[in-house]
């Protein structure tokens, strides 16, 4: 998907500092590769396409030819002596060129939002596929570190178990051992169901496009790229307006609004009425005739209600798009100060939590007599707190980065 090139390249302010410094980035090509196929499971484009070509064909058709119309007509006479009377005759509307042409403009406003739509609609569903990907990226990133500990654990509950049986330590800290060892436990295999779960989602969403080991291979968060300018967004600024406005879901409005505005271009020719030519033959008195016949609408009631009603269409689309526009703004914005505030966080946080060990680092202590129990304990707690945080502002940080990613769709 020409999407995924667009948006998976180094980012401008963040991500790609934050893999650089604390750990390694995600294969982007496995990323994409899996991102792509959920999306292409997630994408409503074709059922909001089938719906604009449904509509685009009911409004051909009604300026399409109308079908001929025949008449027959007999009379028989009242009084004797006369003869009965009889007519048969075919006409046809005259095809209303002006309407015909208002109908092909919106026809080809409707083509335009087509295509805009479906673009629109690509970038949503790999935006959601992106989304439940980096989330699942999160809980693994969360499940390795509580298996660490859970691992230290284990060792530690054997460690304390021997020295227990040898009269080396009380029953007080071998239970508080193996208290912590089933706290432990019991969050390791909370996360690795929550891995599972989001696992088994992604696999019956894309409908089998997706393995189990495929989703294996995403071990950290994905880079992207935003097209603003060498230091990234500035909502401060006033910076992401226009790139809002470049984007397809701003395009998507704009030519929703074209379509209504044609609407009523169509609409302004119900006022001139129609006109039919017909054959007639008729046979009167023992003599045929063949004549021509004529007739003309008088749009005097329902000239103006078709264009009453576009009008307030579009106005009423005109009010929802500004109220929308609105809201696009001020998400991209909330999003921008967000990955800034992130990206500071993470840079403070990153150095002390991902590029040292501090759960090997205090159990040497530990086993080196450095520290009690209670302070391993208690430290331990300490630094898994510290992790949480770290891994929740990682994961918050790629979720944003791939809100903002969404405005670089052209």
């Amino acid at each position: 998907m020409n999407l995924l090139t667009d948006r998976l390249r180094p980012f401008a302010f963040g991500m790609a500092a934050i893999a650089t410094s604390f750990g390694v980035a995600a294969s982007q090509p496995d990323f994409m590769t899996i991102a792509s196929r959920l999306a292409s499971r997630l994408d409503s484009g074709l059922a909001e396409s089938a719906a604009l070509a449904a509509e685009r064909s009911a409004m051909k058709a009604e300026v399409a030819p109308s079908d001929p119309e025949v008449e027959f007509e007999y009379l028989w006479p009242s009084s004797a002596g006369e003869a009965n009377r009889w007519s048969a005759g075919i006409s046809q509307e005259l095809p209303d060129f002006r309407k015909m042409s208002a109908t092909r403009r919106v026809a080809r406003a409707i083509d335009s939002l087509d295509v805009i739509q479906r673009r629109a609609a690509e970038s949503e569903a790999l935006y959601e596929a992106e989304q439940r990907l980096i989330s699942l990226i999160g809980a693994r990133r969360e499940l390795a570190m509580l298996q660490e500990i859970h691992e230290n654990f284990d060792s530690l509950t054997v460690s304390y178990t021997r020295a227990w049986e040898k009269g080396e330590v009380t029953i007080l800290d071998l239970n508080k051992i193996k208290i912590e060892h089933a706290r432990a436990s019991a969050a390791d295999r909370e996360a690795q169901g929550k891995v599972a779960a989001l696992e088994a989602e992604i696999i019956a969403l894309s409908g089998g496009e997706i393995a189990d080991d495929q989703l294996s291979e995403l071990i950290d968060y994905p880079m992207y790229s935003f097209p603003v300018d060498d230091h990234g967004c500035r909502p401060e600024e006033g910076m992401m307006e226009p790139v809002v406005r470049k984007s397809a879901r701003f395009r998507l409005l704009e030519a929703r609004e074209k379509v209504a505005a044609e609407k009523i271009n169509l609409a302004s020719k119900e006022r001139f009425p129609k006109l039919s030519l017909g054959y007639v033959h008729a046979y009167e008195d023992g003599n045929h005739f063949n004549g021509l016949s004529a007739s003309m609408s008088l749009p005097v009631f329902s000239r103006k209600s078709s264009k009453v009603a576009a009008m307030a269409e579009e106005t009423a689309m005109k009010m929802e798009n500004t109220v929308k526009m609105n809201e696009m703004i001020a998400s991209a914005n909330a999003d921008c100060a967000r990955a800034h505030m992130l990206q500071r966080q993470l840079a403070m946080l990153g150095p002390a939590v991902e590029n040292t060990n501090n759960f090997r680092l205090l159990k040497m202590a530990l086993e080196g007599g450095e520290i009690s129990l209670l302070e391993y304990l208690q430290e331990t707690s300490y630094f898994v707190d510290a992790a949480r945080e770290y891994n929740a502002a990682r994961l918050e940080y790629a979720l944003v980065l791939a809100s903002l990613a969404r405005w670089s769709d052209k």
